[in-house]
């Protein structure tokens, strides 16, 4: 690659025939035209609702020197930009990403986790634990000074461009969580690993995948489809253990449980567990060693085995690993405590699954003894299966639930709201009040000191999406208002 970029020619060298002509040096790969930089190569493709040709007129403005497409659609005549089409162009993704960052990318040390729930917990203190970055959920760069994002996983080139800046930054080691989607999609293709952990297979994402055996095929193909060097894979877990036994066993694998799984080679088990954060013994295959974390939540054990797991086969002795655990910070709007002197305790938790909303309520109800109040809701246009389930669980787990408004996109919010009654055995109990931040501060007033009120499902959000609107929500304003408690 020169200094001014690779030429159309060289990235589409065996893929199209370009014909000759005075095509200009590419600086970048795009398939978002609202995410085009100046000097990028736009690629268009069909999409599940439109042709991403329609866009072309905006990547354009945005800079875009030249396009290729799929053919399916024909350019816009008066599109000003050298266009190419290219047979086949979606299946070629992987390639040119690789033909324009590839080079930089295989340079860094590559983590990739996936399951339902705890990628970005996982990610973010691993990240931590390795002194690198993440890309996910929470944002990408380094813990702490990270950019936001929209996506778990960007697309394709997303990844690729954001791995290769990171790289530049001087970053060696990066954390990604790949979600389902993501691997269904092949976003992640073409790149290698040192290490591919699975968390949990639980219920989620069935109004994409269809199904769970579609949903845990599209988790699976971490393991089976990408090279990496060693797997970490929760046997405590039903598809974890299934998923395991499929694999070839040549020392890779390494399963961890907190059950005492036979077959593990790292586990754990709680020893406290209060507001001053959680000790554990950690068995580890070169020995035992407790640690303490300022994690809160039984539920933050997993992560710290996660880590403990990964150090150790990185070679990190148990001191070491003891320390590192130590020194984790908190995860952004992951069972965060918010609170004051002789006032309630707010958790804030990204839990929007019925087995994440069930573990941080089993993690919640273990931190005081008194009244355990849930506030929560369910996103619109996704899972509808989800909704009673959660409901039920919140009516057995918590004394007291207040339903409300979790990002309700086109759907009825409190149409959301009786799906989540439906599985109630008493939902006259539950109280409904769609202003989420009214349903917060109205818990909040209704609690004493020693009272812990669980605000899930938004985490670190800041915005609820109503119709095609994003109106300013954040968890954490709303609860320190409620509190008197400054930022």
């Amino acid at each position: 690659m020169s200094e001014r970029g690779p030429t159309l020619r060289s990235l589409l060298e065996g893929l199209a025939d370009v014909p000759a002509g005075d095509w200009p040096p590419i600086g970048g790969l795009c398939l978002d035209s609202r995410q085009v930089r100046p000097g990028d190569l736009f690629v268009a493709l069909a999409g599940r609702s439109g042709h991403g040709m329609a866009y072309a007129y905006q990547a354009r403005e945005n800079g875009a020197v030249a396009m290729v497409h799929d053919g399916r659609s024909a350019p816009p005549g008066d599109l000003g930009l050298p266009e190419l089409a290219v047979p086949g162009l979606l299946r070629h993704l992987p390639m040119l990403a690789r033909r324009f960052w590839g080079e930089t990318v295989d340079r860094l040390d590559l983590v990739a986790v996936t399951g339902t729930n705890g990628k970005s917990s996982i990610a973010w203190l691993l990240a931590q634990a390795l002194d690198g970055a993440m890309i996910g959920t929470l944002g990408s760069g380094r813990p702490g000074r990270h950019q936001p994002g929209s996506l778990t996983t960007p697309d394709i080139f997303g990844v690729y461009r954001r791995l290769a800046e990171l790289a530049g930054q001087g970053i060696e080691r990066v954390v990604l969580e790949a979600s389902s989607h993501a691997l269904d999609q092949g976003r992640l293709e073409g790149l290698a690993f040192t290490s591919t952990i699975f968390t949990n297979l639980g219920h989620d994402h069935l109004d994409y995948h269809g199904d769970r055996a579609a949903y845990g095929a599209a988790k699976a193909r971490l393991f089976t489809d990408f090279d990496s060097r060693r797997r970490l894979i929760n046997l405590d877990d039903d598809f974890g253990r299934t998923l395991a036994a499929g694999l070839p066993k040549d020392g890779r694998l390494i399963g961890f449980s907190l059950a005492g799984d036979p077959e593990a080679r790292a586990g754990a088990a709680l020893l406290t567990a209060d507001m001053t954060g959680l000790t554990a013994r950690f068995e580890l295959e070169d020995g035992s060693f407790e640690a303490h974390s300022k994690l809160i939540g039984r539920i933050n054990l997993w992560n710290l085995l996660i880590v403990a797991a990964e150090l150790a086969a990185r070679g990190h002795d148990s001191k070491a690993i003891a320390g590192t655990l130590a020194g984790l910070q908190p995860v952004p709007g992951r069972m965060e405590a918010i609170g004051r002197d002789g006032a309630p305790l707010a958790i804030i938790d990204y839990a929007h699954t019925p087995d994440a909303l069930e573990s941080a309520l089993m993690s919640a109800r273990e931190l005081g003894s008194g009244t355990l109040w849930c506030v929560f809701g369910c996103g619109g246009d996704r899972d509808r299966e989800k909704r009673p389930r959660m409901g039920r669980l919140a009516e057995r787990l918590a004394d007291r639930v207040v339903l409300t408004d979790d990002n309700p996109r086109s759907e009825d919010g409190l149409s959301i709201i009786r799906a989540i009654q439906a599985g109630m055995n008493q939902p006259q109990r539950s109280i409904v009040i769609r202003d989420r931040a009214r349903a917060i501060a109205h818990a909040l007033s209704g609690s004493e000191a020693g009272d812990i009120v669980l605000v899930a499902g938004k985490g670190h959000e800041t915005d609820q999406v109503i119709g095609d609107e994003r109106l300013p929500c954040d968890d954490h304003v709303s609860v320190r208002e409620a509190l008197g408690v400054a930022a």
